[in-house]
């Protein structure tokens, strides 16, 4: 069996984003002319968001504004129901009343803040994996284990190929 990064991409490939809640696939919504096993061949120019890589379901990136926007939010809740210490007193007298957020690297078992998965790919990024010397249409055939990053700070990760095995017979 051929390597994933040796491997064309197809329609319904599996894609991962670092700071997605799962996997989801990637999406070809209009066809190239080119199939491998009746499934549309994807190029590296099919890195579209919302078009070709789609939700994550949840994006955990505290550089997302509706993550972020969720954290301050919990943030805001739990200040209100906790009551102030006496040190949160004295500490509120010479910050001007503002407290620290803290955070914590993410651990099992620890709940994460997740706010609403809208990839965000700058226009005109390509996947960086393809196959030089060869063209679908004037584009390079993109290949498995190609990545592309999020400006919220993500990096989507192709992990299956798409193609569908062959059953040997």
């Amino acid at each position: 069996m051929a390597e994933l990064n040796d491997t064309y991409v197809v329609h319904t490939a599996v894609i991962r984003c670092s700071m997605g809640m799962r996997e989801t696939y990637l999406v070809l919504d209009d066809t190239h002319g080119v199939f491998l096993r009746q499934q549309p061949q994807m190029t590296v120019d099919d890195s579209v968001a919302e078009v070709n890589v789609r939700c994550f379901g949840g994006c955990y990136s505290m550089e997302n504004p509706s993550t972020k926007a969720e954290a301050d939010r919990i943030q805001k809740a739990v200040e209100e129901e906790a009551p102030d210490t006496f040190l949160d007193s004295v500490l509120n007298s010479f910050t001007g009343g503002k407290k620290e957020i803290k955070t914590q690297e993410a651990q099992e078992g620890v709940p994460r803040i997740v706010g609403v998965c809208t990839p965000n790919i700058p226009p005109g990024t390509k996947w960086d994996n393809g196959k030089e010397g060869v063209e679908t249409r004037g584009m390079e055939p993109l290949l498995g284990g190609a990545k592309l990053r999020c400006i919220y700070g993500g990096e989507i990760e192709i992990i299956t190929s798409g193609q569908v095995e062959g059953t040997g017979e």
